[in-house]
Parts: structure tokens; C-alpha cells; sequence
């Protein structure tokens, strides 16, 4: 587990160094503000075209040798978008780093063999804390490494690439590949027929995908609607945005294993839910700067009770032999929801008002909620 954590968080924050960069990188090389949106975008769909094929690989190979691809992917992604000369080049080498992005959903695998039940969503949290400090960290050090006057972009990124290398280093020698995992798993033909056959599995996973669409419309628009309504700058929310990644930090890290164990998943999905959605519904009736605190908090919570939890339901409803393949589909509906999320949020702010992705968030939040209190009867009835 601290493994898993420390190479997590390697790599996360070379992530998080050059995220605030990456739009201004493309628009240095004649891109239009689309063009450098898109960049995120391109990289979730090479992510969701593939996850599911890197977690069906671990199940067959080991999980170390697909995370070790992995981070060395995304060391060679990093070094290839330093050099890039020409928009095309940028979004090459962010396409090649997005289909290699295979280490998360083979992490969350390997931490669903390693842990117990009551344990994995401990574990699940962890990992989640690790992006916290990862995207605390990160685009701090990529904003001091870039400069002020005279923009270094090539700089922040080599460090993203050594973030992943350390990764890379930490997961070969300190990682151990499961004994359970050595053994034979479904074949791609039955992989699928199989998967389909659970379907409290892919309610989950439709779940998975509904929290990351209304979470992404939010985050996507957050900043729009500060400068509009609170004419807050770019600094100001970087603040608010530090101060989410530590509330997801302390929820994640500690506060989550503490109450599953005790409540079991689906009742914390279900406390994590209605802050979220509390949350949500209460962001655009804030009209003093200070009073934002409160609402992102709630989110912050929100997602840090439900993220973790529903990963961890969907590990001990997948079987043994297809865990990582499973948590593949799982990441790639993560991926579809960021897509999706995203672009519904920019429809709704332009389209709608710019409330509306926060309004439209936590009315999708009610059927996930439904949803998953029928869920958790099941759940306790044992079907």
C-alpha cells in the first residue's frame, strides 16, 4: 500500500505540474481556446479507449508489469510533449499519454487484492488522497518552475517526466505483484458475455459514471462562474482550489476507512451523495467571496465519501479473475464522464445561466441517490 501510495503521488504531482500550463502551451503554438481545451478532452478519450484493456492485461500478466508500462509511458509522454514543436506534436504526444495512463484502474485493482473488505475502501481513499496532495503540490511547483516574465515551458514538463520516472523507480523496487493475481484469467472473447451478466456491477458502474459527469460539469465552469458573479481571479481560485484538495485530502486519507468499516459503502455513498448535492445546489446562492468555503467544502466531502466507496463496491462485485479488466470499464466510465461532464457543463453555463451547471448537477444527483439506496437494500438483504 505505501507503494502504491508514494508512486501515486510521484506521479500525480508531475500531472498536477503541468496542468495550468498545458492550455497556454498550446495556445504558444497557435492554437484558439478550443483547441487548448480540447487537450483535455483527447487525453480522457485515449484514456477511455484503453483503461479496460490495461486492467484485462494485468489480470492475465500481474498487475507491477502493467503499472510499470504504465509510468514508463508517462515518463516518454512527458519528454515527447517538451519537445514538441507544432500543435500536432502536442496533441500526439498527449493522445500517447492518455492511452498509456493504464496505472490507476491496475492501482485500484491491486489494491482490491491486497486488501480485505472492510479495508479496501481505506485503500481506495488513499490513493484518492494521493491525488489530493498531487494536485495541491503539483500545479504549484509547475506555476514557480514556469517563471513569470519569460515563460519556461519545456522545464515544468522534463519535471512531470522525472515525477513519472520516480514512480517508475518506487513501483520496481519496492512493489510485490499479488500471489493471487498469478493465475489464469477470461480471454477478451469471454471477458465481456461475463461482465454483462452482472448487473449490480454495471448499475455500479453506471453510477461511476454518473458521479464524474456531475462532478466534471462543476469543475469545468468553477472558475468561469467566480470571475462572473464574484470577480475572482485566477489566483483567488487557485486558493479555494488548494483548500478543496486538502478538505479531499483529510476525507479520503483518514476519515473514509475510519467509517466503512463501521456503515459498510452504500451508506456512506449515501451521506457523500446528499452533500454533494447540498453542495451543488447551494454554490451559486453565494454572493460574499468567504461564504465559497462552505459549499466546497461540502463538495470536497461529498466526493471524497462517495469516489473511494463506489470503487470499492465495484472491486468486491467484480470476480477474482476479471478485478482488473472490471475496474478497466470502471475508469473508462470515469473517462466518458469527464468527457461528457464537461461539455455539459459549458453547455449549460453558456446556454442555460451560469448556475445552471452547479442546478443541473444536483438534480442529476437525485437519481444517483435513488439509486443507490435501492442499492444498499440489496446490499443488506444479501441479493
Amino acid at each position: 500500500m505505501l507503494a502504491i501510495f508514494l508512486a501515486a503521488l510521484a506521479n500525480v504531482i508531475g500531472f498536477g505540474v503541468i496542468v495550468p500550463l498545458l492550455p497556454y502551451f498550446a495556445l504558444h503554438h497557435g492554437a484558439n481556446a478550443f483547441e487548448a481545451a480540447m487537450l483535455f478532452s483527447i487525453f480522457s478519450l485515449a484514456q477511455f479507449l484503453t483503461a479496460p484493456l490495461w486492467g484485462q492485461l494485468s489480470d492475465r500478466i500481474g498487475r507491477k508489469p502493467v503499472i510499470l508500462i504504465s509510468f514508463a509511458g508517462s515518463t516518454l509522454g512527458y519528454v515527447w510533449l517538451a519537445s514538441a514543436d507544432g500543435l500536432v506534436m502536442i496533441y500526439m504526444a498527449r493522445i500517447f499519454s492518455g492511452a498509456m495512463n493504464g496505472w490507476l484502474a491496475t492501482s485500484q485493482a491491486y489494491i482490491a487484492d491486497v486488501t480485505g473488505e472492510e479495508g479496501r475502501a481505506k485503500g481506495m481513499g488513499m490513493l484518492g488522497a494521493a491525488f489530493g496532495l498531487g494536485f495541491i503540490f503539483g500545479p504549484a511547483l509547475g506555476g514557480y518552475l514556469a517563471g513569470a516574465d519569460v515563460i519556461n515551458y519545456q522545464l515544468p514538463m522534463l519535471v512531470a517526466a522525472g515525477g513519472s520516472a520516480i514512480a517508475f523507480a518506487l513501483s520496481a523496487f519496492l512493489l510485490r505483484d499479488p500471489e493471487r493475481h498469478k493465475g489464469s484469467a477470461p480471454s477478451a472473447v469471454s471477458f465481456l458475455p461475463r461482465l454483462r451478466s452482472g448487473s449490480m456491477l454495471w448499475l455500479l458502474i453506471l453510477l461511476y459514471f454518473g458521479l464524474f459527469f456531475v462532478f466534471s460539469g462543476m469543475e469545468s465552469t468553477l472558475a468561469l462562474w467566480c470571475e462572473a458573479v464574484l470577480n475572482m481571479g485566477p489566483r483567488q481560485v487557485g486558493y479555494y482550489l488548494a483548500f478543496a484538495g486538502i478538505c479531499g485530502v483529510i476525507v479520503q486519507g483518514g476519515i473514509v476507512g475510519r467509517l466503512v468499516p463501521r456503515w459498510g459503502e452504500a451508506k456512506v455513498i449515501v451521506i457523500g451523495l446528499v452533500c454533494l448535492m447540498t453542495g451543488l445546489g447551494g454554490l451559486p446562492l453565494v454572493s460574499v467571496e468567504i461564504w465559497l468555503l462552505l459549499p466546497i467544502a461540502l463538495l470536497s466531502i461529498g466526493f471524497g465519501f462517495t469516489n473511494p466507496s463506489l470503487q470499492s463496491l465495484i472491486s468486491r462485485a467484480a470476480p477474482d479473475d476479471m478485478r482488473g479488466g472490471t475496474m478497466g470499464v470502471a475508469q473508462s466510465a470515469n473517462s466518458l464522464g469527464r468527457i461528457t461532464g464537461h461539455a455539459w457543463g459549458g453547455v449549460a453555463f453558456a446556454g442555460l445561466g451560469v448556475g445552471w451547471p452547479f442546478y443541473s448537477g444536483a438534480l442529476l444527483v437525485l437519481p444517483i441517490l435513488f439509486a443507490t439506496t435501492v442499492l444498499s437494500r440489496r446490499i443488506r438483504s444479501g441479493d
